[in-house]
């Protein structure tokens, strides 16, 4: 991926999915979009600008390739900046690839994934935060992932740290001034009265950093394993908990030898439940093979249901399984309440009772699981939070610098040692946005990115 595209530099791709569908659309950007299409497209209408023109595509012989539409958005009105034009033809991969291919051979460039972003990003049109919110907008699974990113790509973040980054640049400029001008009997700030000024910004940073735990649920998801011995009903409680009836259910016990993960979205989580195999101690060698493999995917889950059958007496096999998930994230889930019980589900805070079975107190499970997910999230979390792991690593190395320079003025250290840390700050949060970019960070951002987008 380069920097930044080179001026005149026309590329064009598809941009709606693989597949067959009822429309799709090639896009075409660079100073020659307009005139390389009308190359090829033949219609009763004048180019004008954001207007919507009907005609024929046709090909390098002249022959008829679509039936198609053409929008074009002149510079620098446009999503890139420069000068585009959409072609909306059917639904043809094979129409689509040959409208692309005659555009290729005519001297465009097959766009490489992000690129259209990219440049957005190189004409102002969007900062950088608000380009991971396209991509991210663009894969959202579940509403919250949506309006979380909506929020980004309207400049949420850009927004968030101006007032912080205003303080810093005053700062820096009472600084300065003070050491210029130290001849002229300028003088010096008040350095604690400095600190605690930069100890607020750093303040208001550093719980904007903090959504970033509910923001990355929200886009990552949680991963919920479902683990108890054989013939606990974990299947059955996998089935309810994600509608799809995917895992087998009978009362032959080991039914589940592999792990069957599923997804479904809770409080606008997108959780990746697993069915596991039941722990027990076993001389089956496929059988043990699937209890390893449970013991892996424990390993790794964000939460654990340890699934408990209230109708038979607590034995060394549940004992075990309680004891390998102490200390973890985890809820108790006394399954099998709709037969008589043989022990007090009560002797576990904060379990929950159920009926795989009948679906009696799965709503409350729901609940509970739920809570463990919101445990996460701050004030006004959901109207905003950070979701890149590389705003909050720039967000606290912003902080990581602001906090060294409130320490330095609180002690009266040299002015010009603390300018270094409040650049480096200013650095940082320049590198939010993209108003410090470096191939790396590009790299970082648009590598995941679709090509069309």
């Amino acid at each position: 991926m380069k920097a930044f595209p080179e001026a005149g530099d026309t590329i064009a791709a598809i941009s709606t999915p693989p597949g067959r569908g009822g429309i799709g659309v090639i896009r075409v950007s660079g100073a020659a979009a307009v005139a390389l299409v009308d190359g090829f497209f033949e219609s009763r209408e004048a180019v004008r600008d954001r207007l919507a023109r009907y005609g024929v595509f046709r090909g390098p012989d002249r022959e008829p390739v679509d039936d198609v539409v053409v929008t074009v958005f002149r510079a620098p009105r446009s999503y890139t900046g420069e000068d585009i034009a959409e072609i909306s033809a059917h639904g043809n991969p094979v129409i689509l690839h040959r409208i692309l291919d005659t555009l290729v051979g005519a001297g465009a460039r097959r766009a490489e994934p992000g690129e259209f972003t990219l440049r957005a990003v190189a004409h102002g049109k969007l900062d950088l935060a608000q380009a991971e919110a396209v991509r991210d907008f663009i894969a959202a699974q579940t509403e919250s992932q949506a309006r979380l990113a909506m929020g980004q790509k309207a400049g949420a973040l850009a927004k968030r740290i101006e007032p912080e980054k205003g303080a810093i640049v005053t700062l820096v400029a009472r600084l300065e001034a003070a050491i210029d001008f130290a001849e002229d009997d300028v003088p010096l700030p008040d350095g604690k009265v400095l600190a605690a000024r930069v100890t607020a910004a750093m303040s208001e940073l550093r719980c904007l950093a903090d959504t970033f735990a509910y923001g990355r649920l929200v886009v990552e998801g949680l991963s919920v394993a479902i683990a108890g011995k054989p013939n606990t009903g974990k299947s059955s409680l996998f089935n309810r908990l994600t509608v799809d009836g995917r895992a087998i259910v009978t009362d032959v016990a080991g039914t589940t030898r592999d792990v069957v993960t599923e997804v479904a979205t809770l409080g606008g989580v997108p959780l990746r439940f697993s069915d596991t195999a039941g722990i027990r101690t076993t001389t089956d060698r496929v059988e043990a093979i699937g209890v390893d493999r449970t013991l892996e995917v424990l390993s790794e889950a964000d939460v654990m249901l340890v699934v408990l059958d209230v109708s038979r007496e607590i034995d060394g096999d549940d004992e075990s399984l309680l004891s390998r998930t102490s200390g973890r994230p985890r809820l108790v889930v006394a399954n099998k309440r709709d037969l008589p019980c043989r022990w007090d589900p009560s002797r576990f805070p904060g379990s929950v009772s159920v009926s795989a079975l009948t679906g009696e107190g799965v709503e409350e499970l729901k609940t509970a699981i739920e809570d463990a997910v919101t445990q996460h999230r701050t004030a006004n979390a959901e109207e905003f939070a950070i979701t890149s792991r590389r705003q909050h690593e720039t967000l606290a190395s912003a902080i990581e610098r602001l906090g060294t320079a409130a320490d330095g003025l609180a002690s009266d250290v040299p002015h010009e040692m603390v300018l270094l840390d409040l650049y480096a700050a200013l650095s940082s949060l320049g590198e939010l946005t993209g108003e410090v970019t470096t191939d790396d960070i590009l790299d970082q951002v648009f590598s995941t990115f679709c090509i069309g987008k």
